[in-house]
């Protein structure tokens, strides 16, 4: 129940739907479980029927990198397999419901459930509405005076009320493989790019027909990913727009097929004019992952005995001023549960950070995500094998724990994933005195630790560059947790 109910109200931030029909619609059709119903054609938390909102369900299988099966028996065991995507969609339908019955909840029930919604049923489902959002709202047959409030900010974060980024309307960012997209796209070298620049109520500006230029770090520490993404030439009335209300840059890349897909969002921290020549003018968007969290995302909850180091870790991450969703949280977490109460009271990074030494791991954000993984925590995807052939570039060279190289841009290539490459094309590392001298993986299996993504939509750049651990290997020193043991031995 605790996590079907973290994640609608994650879910509900991120798409700016009011969390509260959001909350009651749920708990009224399953009451925070994730089952299908209706001789089993209406599926997931909120009970949606594919057949009729076939789109939304395919809506979140892109963004979630998933593919849609056709099959009522494939669809029913997708959405009971995941969590994620089933309050995904859910909360997509609601807030489509909830906008067209113009905030009303006797108009939103006949919509959602039906015009032949007996009256038992609606006065149970008001009563569990008005749980959530006060005594007196949506308590009628007739539309209230005023619609309740609560509809939290899109990708964002932020208020309700803004002017639109230029007047786009954009859906959210997709996620996976954007359809159709071997027929259609910004191709340069059969390259494929978007570049939007959220205003954090479901408003965009996409700038991928201009050149863009980025330049995206990511590491397997406890601290944010950084990017740096330079816009050329915009018109000063655009530029002016997103200085002022830029709130989220959204990067998808690669190349036109399946190697493309998201590879940063984050919150914009800093809005740089510039000039380059005297002819191009730049606007350059300095970018956080996860910031808002890691600077804002305090805590200040009491827990009773019981709670294991996962349940806290889900406590701290939805109970925090600005929530965060799990990523990648490890099975080989300690089982032993707190014997007495805890108080949690700070920064949700601090005891993300406490939960991960404790437990010999390390702690990470990737795409707004929270993850800590240890040692033993292999990622679930494929292993990807580079080879000149599929887009390695020049010599791997070994590292005092690894191998760094480069390849072609690829977002498959992420923080804790794995890759293959030939040791015969590694270039060995000259050892100094003294030095302790460490052989290449037997297996040329290496995990990445460090990931660098850059590209010019209108030069050459278009690369990412790794550094990696063997598989069975240690860890660069300064990418330890601070305080704790090596956790890759």
């Amino acid at each position: 129940m605790g996590d079907i109910r973290s994640i609608a109200i994650y879910e509900a931030q991120t798409q700016g739907v009011d969390v509260n029909i959001v909350l009651a619609t749920i708990e009224a059709e399953t009451n925070f479980t994730n089952k299908t119903g209706d001789q089993g054609r209406s599926l997931g938390p909120g009970q949606v029927q594919p057949r009729w909102h076939n789109d939304d369900f395919v809506w979140a299988a892109n963004r979630f990198r998933l593919n849609w099966p056709s099959t009522l028996q494939e669809q029913t065991n997708l959405v009971l397999s995941n969590d994620q995507f089933a309050v995904a969609v859910a909360v997509r339908v609601i807030g489509k419901t909830w906008r067209a019955s113009k905030q009303n909840f006797r108009e939103f029930s006949l919509i959602y459930v039906g015009k032949k919604i007996p009256d038992s049923d609606y006065l149970r489902r008001l009563k569990i509405y008005q749980k959530y959002a006060g005594g007196g709202a949506g308590g009628s047959w007739t539309p209230s005076a005023s619609a309740p409030s609560g509809a939290i900010g899109g990708l964002g974060g932020g208020g309700q009320s803004a002017n639109l980024i230029n007047d786009i309307t954009l859906p959210s960012t997709n996620y996976g493989i954007v359809a159709n997209s071997q027929k259609a796209g910004n191709v340069l070298y059969g390259r494929r790019y978007r570049v939007l620049i959220s205003n954090g109520k479901s408003t965009a500006l996409d700038v991928s027909d201009l050149r863009c230029v980025f330049d995206i770090k990511k590491t397997l520490t406890p601290q944010p990913n950084f990017s740096t993404v330079t816009i050329y030439n915009l018109n000063t009335e655009t530029e002016n727009q997103v200085i002022n209300e830029g709130d989220t840059v959204i990067v998808e890349a690669g190349y036109e097929g399946e190697q493309y897909g998201l590879i940063f969002r984050g919150d914009v921290i800093q809005a740089i004019r510039g000039k380059e020549d005297g002819v191009d003018y730049k606007l350059i968007l300095n970018s956080v992952d996860g910031d808002r969290f890691f600077n804002n995302g305090m805590v200040n909850i009491s827990v009773a005995k019981g709670q294991t180091a996962r349940s806290q870790i889900g406590i701290v991450t939805s109970q925090a001023k600005v929530p965060t969703q799990q990523g990648t949280i490890s099975n080989y977490l300690q089982p032993a549960a707190l014997t007495r109460g805890k108080v949690f009271f700070g920064l949700g990074k601090d005891y993300l950070r406490q939960i991960a030494q404790s437990n010999a791991a390390t702690f990470y954000l990737e795409d707004g995500k929270v993850n800590i993984i240890t040692a033993q925590d292999y990622p679930p995807n494929e292993i990807v094998d580079l080879a000149p052939e599929s887009g390695l570039i020049g010599t791997p060279m070994q590292t005092d724990f690894g191998v760094s190289f480069k390849c072609l841009l690829n977002p498959r290539l992420k923080i804790n994933s794995l890759v293959r490459i030939d040791n015969s094309q590694i270039q060995a590392q000259t050892f100094q005195f003294g030095q302790i001298q460490r052989g290449l993986d037997a297996a040329g299996i290496y995990r990445i630790i460090g990931i660098r993504q850059n590209g010019d939509t209108r030069g050459d750049a278009w690369y990412t560059e790794c550094d990696t651990v063997s598989q069975a290997g240690g860890v660069i020193p300064s990418l330890m947790p601070s305080g704790g043991a090596n956790i890759w031995r």
